[in-house]
């Protein structure tokens, strides 16, 4: 019967995060981006097969609520990528392919849902086109909300289709990383309740030696004449450039954790990263330098307790 309590209380949680991102109110939508959490806690508490039932179970409840759809929908994308997930984590796979497996089954997951609704996948253009349409103006809108220059926004106008252009050109990696890091922020607020070994030393980790061939190819690839070409490596690029970031924030949460800086400065130093682009340049540099420097070698020896992150 406990067991039974928590996997009720789990798949209770993930239906109000799935209700509330539906029909809650402006910006709820985010509480969609948390929907694996509760069946990766679940998981780390009592095993695979409560992940398993977890999910299926919020799946019942969100189309008992939404509809059919909604529920599959769910089971799809967040709840089979987090019944798999935990399978990985429990079995011990290292962190890199969690993170690619678990993106691979939501992507899937999304392929099969978008070939049920509309199975001639040249309609899918017209329905991207469309949503991108819909939240470009919302994002005019939202601009001229808040005072922007009218001389300014017309600029923006008139930028539309060569913003619309290179996003296309970048929707693959654009998705992989906006997964990759979904799936990351949710392994990372599951460590409040769960214990997951492979998040013990993210403060330690780095890129494999041969993702730096795959930056420098790709980065002289984009320039070749063959368009086709040149796209398949402008998003290898970005993908590459993101697992750089990732080492150089990691190399940043290292020496956080040696010299105990206060927790205010941490996130205020995070977020600059976040919202300037200089700040996200130079810790990309950071990671990529840290192939031939090895930064965080050069802490002394005694430094041992840095790597148990609690960031």
């Amino acid at each position: 019967m406990p067991n039974g309590r928590v996997i009720l209380s789990s798949a209770c949680c993930a239906t109000a995060l799935c209700l509330g991102g539906v029909i809650g109110p402006p910006g709820a939508a985010l509480a969609l981006l948390a929907l694996p959490l509760p069946a990766l806690v679940v998981g780390a508490m009592g095993g695979t097969s409560h992940a398993a039932l977890s999910s299926l179970a919020a799946g019942g409840l969100v189309g008992g609520l939404l509809g059919w759809p909604a529920g599959v929908a769910f089971v799809a994308l967040a709840g089979a990528p987090a019944v798999l997930t935990v399978l990985l984590l429990r079995r011990a796979w290292c962190l890199e392919s969690i993170v690619a497996l678990a993106v691979l089954a939501m992507a899937l997951g999304g392929l099969l849902l978008a070939l049920s609704a509309a199975p001639d996948p040249r309609t899918w253009q017209d329905a991207i086109e469309a949503t991108w349409r819909s939240s470009f103006d919302a994002a005019i809108q939202m601009y001229r909300d808040l005072g922007t220059p009218t001389e300014r926004l017309a600029e923006i106008e008139l930028a539309r289709d060569q913003v619309a252009h290179r996003v296309a050109l970048l929707l693959p990696s654009l998705a992989v990383i906006g997964g990759a890091g979904v799936w990351l922020g949710n392994l990372g607020i599951s460590r409040r309740w769960a214990h997951w070994p492979q998040l013990d030393s993210l403060s330690r980790w780095r890129n494999a030696d041969w993702v730096i061939w795959g930056l420098i190819g790709s980065g002289f690839a984009m320039f070749l004449p063959a368009e086709s070409v040149a796209a398949v490596s402008a998003n290898v690029f970005l993908i590459a450039l993101a697992c750089y970031f990732a080492q150089g924030l990691a190399i940043v949460s290292y020496f956080f954790q040696r010299f105990s800086l206060p927790r205010g400065l941490r996130v205020a130093t995070y977020v600059v990263i976040g919202l300037q682009q200089i700040a996200a340049a130079l810790v990309v540099a950071l990671g990529v330098f840290d192939l031939w420097g090895d930064f965080r070698h050069l802490a002394r020896p005694a430094d041992v307790a840095v790597g148990q992150d609690s960031e």
